[in-house]
């Protein structure tokens, strides 16, 4: 076969399939019509499996009709209308099916002719027209069978005696459930439907329902728990109504003739705040930088729906110190950047602008809101202080107070001994004078620990000097020192030690002024200090230990003070090692008493007679009036056989409605006591009940078990002992 002639009978298969196709498309418009006509008749009257089965059965039948069509348009009719509708195949078109191995002769020159003649076809159509009366007709009756179906009047029973009659009907029942929700416009979500009744939406969404029932009920409407009721109107073949969601409740649906249906819950989703946090700086209280004039605070705000882009920055700026101190507010609107869940918010303050001098304090504070409607969430974030310190660097009050003490405060063994091996360490990149000086410092601080072991030991306390270190408080000290339980030392005097000391030739007249020397009267007219001989805090081991530890001390500070941080390590280190064991022997210092039991009486032995040993009966529990409705019901409800104890449903639920505050969940509880009330054969639904009513069971308060009774090989124990 030559490439022109099997294009040519490429041609007139795509012109039969074409006209296939138009007399399918024609019998499936004449017969769809009276097919939907017919199927929303019986729908109204039958119900939804009854349409769909006549609608099902008539569209087979169409099948056998629209074969028949089709199957008339074969080679014979191709030929035919070929040979009618294209005279240029001068009534050959058969020669275009025939094989091409067919014996020369005149039709093999006559099919020579065509295959020259391949636009022959081009514009031929061999599609039939529409039907266009049939499917008038078709269309009329499809409408008007549909407008019966819609408009077919429901039989009511006029009198008491036709029960029997719609009892015959059937009662209503719910065939299909749609729940459309549409949440408010702030949220951005989009509406959504669902066929279940139970939904959870955000807090203020519209909620529509629509149900089916067959056959249609005179009136049906949604009772709600705690509000009024929503009626359902009938639009078409639906029942239709809709509420506005604002609190989590429980409904169900009600006609006439419809049996008692289950509750269904709609839990609101309630909006919540907005949430302020501070980017930049990253802590609450900084301090001024030396040559800053600008400050820029950034805080970001983020919300489940949405953030206002506007926000409030609330500054507050004070001057003066001690008790001359005034603030100054204002506020400002800021603009966020970002997307619409989280924005940022920044500005850039001038400091010499806002008014902050040495010795105050700028408090910026953002007030955010969320896009809620019509009443917006207002939420004030985290305070963010900048302080520019005092030009003195030691402000008054406590704050100085406590900078200037802490670090002596912390100062431990083990922390000079790291100072002393970075001492060492830096001694080649820093000078000689900076390296004696770096190093008498840490022989200072080595003083002020050796000095607050001292006390201990019954040792004085040293005035200034330049071996004496710095005074500190004594008024605030404890009347007892007591061993720390770490190397850190506790805050006392700081005094080195005198090993000749005597009463009788001394005073504390150069001993520095500090604060509270003034107020303390001890300190100026008495002693409150021990003797090393004396001092009984200790058990004479653990106090040659902490002698040890103190040599040790000074032999590390005598080597710092000369600039030998070197020779200070071992005497540092061996002070650590005293001080830890002096420190645990400070746990069992503590005397011990012997116990004085009473002897054994061998004869009431296993007897079981306790008068005389025991000191009284056993406290009686508080009285606690517990409810036991909420047990009862849980024992009532396990799945056991002879489990026959009735459920008192009625006052469970009223049990419910009195403490829907302590409860978890109380819309779950009265749904599932509802359901079991329903359905009380139902097994899955008293197993839910039973596992609700668990949370919501009085814990019992702890008391003794009384011994169980022993069965009868017990009692023979008991009785051969005897």
């Amino acid at each position: 076969m030559t490439a022109a002639q099997s294009s040519l009978k490429q041609q007139a298969r795509q012109l039969q399939a074409a006209a296939r196709r138009r007399v399918a498309l024609d019998t499936l418009a004449i017969g769809l019509p009276p097919t939907i006509g017919v199927a929303l008749l019986c729908l109204r009257l039958f119900g939804p499996a009854v349409a769909a089965a006549v609608a099902v059965g008539l569209m087979l039948a169409m099948s056998p009709v629209a074969a028949w069509r089709v199957r008339r348009l074969d080679r014979s009719w191709l030929i035919a209308r070929l040979d009618a509708g294209a005279p240029q195949l001068e009534d050959s078109a058969a020669l275009l099916f025939r094989d091409a191995d067919a014996p020369p002769g005149f039709a093999a020159l006559q099919r020579e002719r065509l295959e020259r003649r391949t636009g022959a076809l081009e514009r031929l159509d061999l599609r039939s027209r529409w039907s266009r009366w049939p499917i008038a007709g078709a269309v009329l009756v499809g409408a008007t069978l549909g407008l019966v179906g819609v408009v077919w009047p429901h039989a009511h029973p006029q009198d008491s005696g036709s029960a029997s009659t719609a009892r015959a009907a059937g009662a209503p029942k719910v065939t299909r459930t749609r729940l459309r929700i549409v949440p408010p416009a702030y949220t951005g979500l989009p509406p959504r439907e669902q066929p279940a009744l139970d939904a959870r939406a955000p807090e203020g969404s519209r909620i529509e329902w629509l149900v089916d029932m067959t056959p249609t009920p005179a009136a049906a409407r949604l009772i709600f728990s705690g509000s009024d009721a929503v009626a359902l109107a009938q639009r078409g073949g639906d029942w239709r109504g809709a509420a506005t969601l604002t609190t989590s409740t429980l409904y169900r649906l009600e006609a006439e003739g419809l049996e008692r249906q289950r509750l269904h819950r709609l839990d609101a989703v309630v909006d919540a705040a907005p949430v302020v946090r501070i980017v930049e700086p990253d802590a609450q209280l900084v301090l001024t930088r030396p040559g800053q004039t600008h400050w820029t605070p950034v805080f970001e705000v983020a919300d489940d729906y949405g953030v206002a882009p506007g926000a409030v920055l609330r500054i507050a700026v004070t001057q003066g110190e001690g008790e001359n101190i005034t603030v100054t507010h204002r506020t400002l609107t800021l603009t966020g950047r970002g997307e619409g869940r989280r924005k940022r918010f920044s500005v850039t303050l001038d400091l010499a602008r806002e008014g902050l001098a040495p010795g105050g304090d700028m408090i910026v504070q953002l007030a955010a809101r969320d896009n809620r409607a019509p009443r917006p969430q207002t939420v004030e974030g985290p305070s963010v202080i900048l302080r520019w310190p005092s030009p003195q660097g030691l402000e008054g009050g406590l704050d100085g107070m406590v900078r200037q003490t802490l670090p002596a405060y912390f100062r431990s063994q083990r922390q000079i001994i790291i100072d002393a091996e970075a001492l060492i360490a830096d001694r080649r990149r820093i000078d000689a004078d900076r390296f004696q000086s770096r190093s008498n410092a840490l022989g200072a601080d080595q003083a002020q620990l050796r000095l607050r072991y001292g006390q201990f030991m019954g040792e004085e306390t040293e005035g200034g000097g330049s071996s004496g270190g710095v005074a500190l408080p004594t008024n605030d000290a404890p009347a007892r020192p007591a061993l720390p339980t770490n190397d850190a030392p506790a805050p006392a005097p700081a005094r080195p030690p005198e090993t000749d000391h005597d009463h009788a030739d001394h005073d504390h007249d150069d001993e520095p002024s500090g604060f509270g020397s003034q107020m303390d009267v001890t300190a100026q007219f008495g002693h409150v200090h021990d003797t090393p001989e004396a001092a009984t805090l200790f058990d004479p081991g653990t106090r040659d230990t902490l002698r040890q530890a103190l040599n040790a001390m000074w032999g590390s500070e005598r080597a710092l003070r000369q600039g030998l941080p070197e020779d200070a390590l071992p005497y540092a280190h061996r002070a650590l090692e005293l001080l830890k064991e002096a420190q645990q022997a400070t746990r069992i210092f503590l005397a011990r008493t012997g116990a004085n039991l009473p002897p054994v009486d061998l004869s009431r032995r296993l007897s079981g007679k306790r008068d005389g040993i025991v000191g009284g009966a056993f406290a009686a529990l508080p009285d606690r009036t517990v409810d036991a409705t909420v047990a009862d019901a849980w024992r009532a409800l396990q799945d056991r056989p002879g489990a026959t104890a009735p459920v008192m449903l009625d006052a469970l639920d009223r049990w419910v409605r009195d403490h829907r505050a302590q409860l978890p969940d109380p819309l779950a509880l009265t749904a599932a006591i509802d359901t079991l009330r329903n359905e009380p054969d139902c097994r899955s639904c008293r197993a839910r009940l039973r596992a609700l009513l668990w949370t919501a069971l009085d814990r019992p308060p702890p008391a003794v078990q009384r011994r169980t009774a022993p069965d009868a090989r017990g009692r023979r124990y008991l009785d051969a002992l005897q």
